[in-house]
């Protein structure tokens, strides 16, 4: 009788939301992890460590330590972060790590970059002007995706999430979304416009689905979002959460106010964005819910997190 062998997972932002979603999943599912951390003291490195993930020292620019994270390893799970000062980093870093991937053996690979790559689909024509800054930034993320698609492997998905519903807790929330702290969330989306959430643990879900079902994911570019709401149905949920009687006000912003705020060039992009009012044409929420059941709700993430709500709301 014959056994499958375990698999090896390389997994990149292992430390960050996605990643240590994903290692934590798939040492539950008995997996072997492997990633590299630059720094081995952190409370989400030694969190990682002590379920059973193997960690090397070094960053993604450093080749001896990508050789041997990547050593023994049959699948990849590619999430770099953006470097808005340098568009040019992730996608190097991307043609880098799938480089040395090939080269030790992996045949598998999911990618998990922005729903906005749609956007930039060739011979695709988005419903609005795409401002300078947002257009970098997801034509990074699409040459992210590329590396992964053009790198040779057997086994190929590109995950592209939405809106994350853990910007609104610490400590994603210090990326421009600390406004709600005050009662109001100035945005660029309608009050009628659906904002696509998505929780990180749900991106992690649909990666270890990939990874366990490569014949049905592979060559699949997936918007994933767990559940699409009205902005200030989730404001009034967010406030709800937080159980001191505030409200948070959804402030939407006129066409005229958007291009002032796309005129300062400023990375907080989704605020100055009009296109994300159209995220929700590149998702099919019937078709994800097939893919994996029961996705999470805005309100059942809050009550999971609520910890952090609390921490970051009222401390």
């Amino acid at each position: 009788m014959t056994t499958t062998p375990t698999p090896t997972v390389f997994v990149t932002s292992a430390t960050g939301s996605q990643g240590g979603a994903l290692c934590h999943l798939l040492r539950g599912m008995g997996w072997s992890v492997r990633a590299t951390t630059r720094d081995a003291s952190s409370p989400a490195a030694k969190a990682l460590n002590d379920a059973g993930v193997h960690l090397t020292p070094g960053s993604w620019d450093d080749e001896d330590a990508l050789h041997e994270g990547l050593r023994g390893c049959d699948k990849l799970f590619l999430c770099l972060l953006p470097n808005l000062t340098d568009f040019d980093q992730a996608p190097r870093r991307a043609e880098l790590i799938t480089r040395l991937a090939r080269e030790a053996g992996v045949d598998h690979i999911v990618a998990s970059t922005t729903l906005g790559s749609f956007m930039v689909e060739e011979g695709h024509v988005p419903p609005v002007k795409i401002g300078p800054f947002f257009s970098a930034h997801i034509q990074s993320k699409k040459r992210v995706e590329q590396a992964a698609i053009d790198g040779g492997f057997q086994y190929w998905t590109v995950l592209r999430p939405g809106f994350f519903m853990a910007n609104f807790v610490e400590p994603k929330i210090q990326f421009g979304y600390t406004e709600t702290k005050k009662g109001t969330w100035t945005n660029s989306m309608t009050a009628d416009s659906p904002l696509g959430l998505v929780d990180h643990v749900d991106i992690a879900r649909f990666a270890a689905a990939a990874f366990q079902d490569p014949g049905r994911y592979h060559g699949r570019t997936l918007g994933v979002v767990s559940e699409e709401l009205p902005v200030q149905e989730a404001m009034d949920q967010l406030a709800e959460s937080i159980g001191d009687g505030r409200s948070i006000k959804a402030v939407f912003m006129t066409d005229e106010e958007v291009e002032r705020e796309q005129a300062k060039g400023s990375w907080l992009f989704f605020s100055s964005e009009p296109c994300i009012r159209y995220m929700s044409n590149y998702t099919d929420l019937g078709e994800l819910n097939q893919f994996v059941p029961e996705l999470m709700t805005f309100r059942k993430f809050l009550r999971r997190e609520e910890e952090a709500v609390k921490e970051t709301y009222l401390s």
